[in-house]
């Protein structure tokens, strides 16, 4: 066995990143990285004993770039004969408020990798970073400002997602393609330094290397030692503070009473917190303002919100508590807003919701397809047997109503009983049939379940569904 590919192997193994009878879902560009683990993975799915299949994402950013990446990926799945699952998102027309290309782009390729993976049964995603992209990622949070747990860089494993390249570096994927004569084409953006990581791979990183031959070994060594060290403060916290975190309908409550005597010690907590039940990474000077205004003697205040969490002290049963929760973007306009679907000849469409900074797929899809996801919160399904003339999302205005099944309901009622706080009840979609409020839709920002009209309840006998769902 090559050497590359036995090292991956070994790595797979060791890492406990593929076992036999899974279904790994690779995404790829077409890019070098992208190319070796397709090759390397198709050699070993026999001797491993999982399926495959492949994900693109056309960023659409590049022109007929962008459609030639699409294509050799295409022609690559359907030569070995592997499922393709193309998806298209136009981050020109789609930019988000406060979000970088890279972040935005990387939040797109993993949300619609999980769609898919869901969608046709893959268990893992597999990504094609290597140790290069992990070395350049640790800098890259020094650089923006990070923790220890920040220096751990990349994981070979995170849920699902697993990177089955990571003990490689780029030298060695460039041999070995070059050694086989593998192709791969080029991104013509990889090599703009208005990128960070690109500054950082092609600049900096480089210009250190010549002055420090061990550069990258006293990075990965730096990264080893503060996995190791969260370990072990991960297990005394939760020696010292077995119920420390309480999780509950989507918030997650603290205990912070009793970490109020050391800052060090309450600024770990939480932000562990944080990370763990939200995916959250704070900052040190957002912990210092919580820990500051939490060390106050009034209760039930909010302490801190940006535009993806909030924290408040709550008063309950006796003692506060520190509660983290998420929270929509900041700062949408009071005013109001609404976005038209066009019903006629209609196939499908994709609609940014700037307001509150998500964007949604309305498409029309069959019963099959609604029985699969109509308990999935970030769904919503209508039956459109009714002659729609407009069809159209908005904001809650004043006076809104809906028929339930005990009547006519305000929507303000209905977001009460979903115990919504003012901000999240203000932003929390509708979708109006002519004039008629048919489905209020909290479930695209909340893991809560959304209000369909009965007039337009989905059945057997429904002929023609429209699903919506966060995209």
């Amino acid at each position: 066995m090559d050497r590359i590919v036995s090292k991956v192997r070994d790595f797979i193994i060791r890492h406990a990143l593929i076992e036999q009878g899974d279904r790994v879902l690779l995404s790829l560009s077409a890019g070098k990285d992208s190319m070796l683990m397709f090759h390397i993975l198709n050699l070993l799915r026999q001797e491993l004993g999982f399926m495959m299949g492949v994900f693109h994402l056309n960023h659409q950013t590049r022109g007929a770039e962008s459609d030639r990446d699409e294509e050799h990926l295409i022609r690559l799945a359907r030569e070995h004969d592997f499922p393709i699952h193309i998806e298209r998102y136009d981050f020109s027309a789609n930019r988000i408020r406060g979000l970088s290309f890279e972040e935005h782009a990387r939040a797109v390729r993993y949300e619609r990798a999980e769609k898919i993976s869901a969608g046709h049964g893959y268990n893992k995603i597999a990504t094609a970073h290597t140790r290069n992209d992990h070395i350049e990622t640790i800098l890259m949070r020094i650089f923006t400002g990070t923790g220890i747990y920040g220096l751990r860089g990349i994981q070979a494993r995170r849920d699902k997602i697993i990177r089955p390249l990571l003990a490689l570096t780029s030298d060695e994927v460039y041999g070995y393609l070059t050694g086989l004569n593998i192709s791969w084409l080029e991104d013509s953006s990889n090599t703009a330094i208005s990128y960070p990581r690109n500054f950082i791979r092609h600049n900096l990183l480089p210009l250190a290397r010549t002055r420090f031959s061990a550069a990258d070994e006293s990075i990965q060594s730096l990264s080893e030692l503060a996995g190791d060290a969260l370990l072990v403060l991960e297990e005394l916290i939760t020696q010292q503070y077995p119920s420390l975190y309480e999780f509950s309908d989507g918030d997650l409550y603290i205990e912070a009473g009793v970490l109020m005597r050391s800052e060090p010690l309450f600024s770990y907590a939480v932000t562990a917190g944080m990370r763990k039940y939200f995916n959250y990474h704070a900052n040190r000077k957002m912990i210092g303002e919580i820990y500051a205004k939490y060390r106050t003697r009034r209760a039930n205040i909010k302490l801190y919100r940006d535009n993806a969490i909030r924290a408040d002290k709550v008063y309950a049963t006796g003692r506060s508590r520190l509660k983290i929760s998420e929270a929509l973007p900041l700062g949408p306009d009071p005013a109001e807003w609404e976005y038209c679907i066009d019903v006629r000849d209609f196939h499908g469409a994709r609609l940014c919701l700037e307001e509150i900074g998500i964007s949604v797929a309305v498409e029309i899809v069959d019963y099959a397809y609604f029985e699969k996801f109509v308990k999935n919160n970030g769904y919503i399904f209508i039956s459109m047997e009714k002659n729609i003339k407009s069809l159209y999302i908005r904001n809650r205005r004043k006076g809104d109503r809906m028929r339930t099944e005990q009547g006519m309901k305000k929507i303000k009622d209905l977001l009460i009983e979903k115990k919504l706080d003012n901000d999240r009840k203000e932003r929390v979609p509708l979708l109006v049939a002519d004039s008629e409020v048919i489905a209020c839709m909290p479930g695209l920002l909340f893991d809560i379940p959304n209000r369909v009209s009965v007039d337009f309840l989905v059945d057997k006998n429904a002929g023609k569904v429209l699903s919506v769902c966060k995209n």
